[in-house]
């Protein structure tokens, strides 16, 4: 079975951790290169603020987690000789695509976001018919999806959309949603600054759709150059997947529909201004 790893990890930036040092992301870059047609097929290593992300694609249990640690141990010899060592933290986020050779895929790199920050985007892409008109028009979202919570708690919409909307406001984190036929259609990340990784097309959100609930939330919506966690921030990089290699990236929010979004959130706490 296919699937796509996202691997960010902090191994220091500059001034105080507010962007990975281009040397740390061209050694990661060549190493996963190096790599291609062994444990991983394709990759893209870009960075998020302070973090440097890597996006993978491979054979479902792959020992990808191995080649990550061997290639980010040799990235933090890098960032000890800039100077610019961090703490290492390590999340990793993995989305199975099953034995299809084709999937659209958006992937969603936050920067100074905390743990929980794509819940309530989970809650209107996939049980509020009034944010997500698939919800109501295609025939397989209307069936509704599973959520998947800590703790093992799993809510199945739309009956259930009130119980998950208590488990959210009570604390709870979603850890994945899948479609009632068993479809994974996203998983996030866990801890600070968490990835998400999604699915789009038919029987799922539409590209639209997604990005229009994600720059909704409070995270303001800026392109990868722009990344830098003065306040809690999102990008968001579109892929097709073709049998297993990266068509792409798009840098979806690398877009001026999106400016008016970005002057309504304070700088200083990435709340929307009323």
């Amino acid at each position: 079975m296919n699937a796509v790893t996202v691997f960010t990890v902090d191994l220091g930036g500059y001034p105080a951790g507010m962007r990975a040092h281009p040397l740390v992301v061209e050694r990661a870059a060549k190493a996963f290169r190096g790599e291609h047609g062994g444990v991983i097929a394709d990759s893209f290593v870009t960075r998020a603020g302070g973090r440097t992300a890597c996006v993978v694609t491979h054979q479902e249990g792959a020992e990808v987690a191995a080649l990550c640690d061997d290639v980010l141990s040799a990235c933090a010899e890098t960032a000890k000789e800039t100077g610019v060592f961090g703490e290492g933290e390590v999340q990793t986020v993995t989305l199975p695509l099953g034995e299809e050779s084709a999937a659209e895929v958006l992937v969603f790199l936050t920067s100074g976001a905390e743990a929980g920050a794509w819940d309530q985007i989970f809650a209107r892409l996939y049980a509020d018919p009034f944010t997500s008109s698939g919800l109501v028009g295609d025939p397989l979202m209307r069936r509704g999806f599973e959520f998947v919570c800590d703790g093992g708690a799993v809510f199945c919409t739309p009956d259930e959309t009130y119980a998950l909307l208590a488990h959210l406001d009570a604390g709870g984190r979603v850890q994945e949603v899948r479609r009632r036929d068993g479809v994974l259609a996203a998983v996030a990340g866990q801890g600070a600054d968490p990835a998400l990784l999604l699915r789009v097309g038919s029987g799922l959100p539409d590209v639209v759709t997604a990005l229009g609930v994600a720059s909704a939330s409070g995270l303001m919506p800026v392109s990868l150059c722009d990344m830098n966690p003065t306040c809690p921030k999102t990008a968001c990089l579109g892929f097709s997947v073709r049998n297993q290699m990266l068509v792409g990236p798009a840098d979806l929010y690398d877009d001026p529909a999106y400016e008016r979004v970005r002057i309504h959130v304070r700088p200083t706490t990435g709340r929307r201004v009323a």
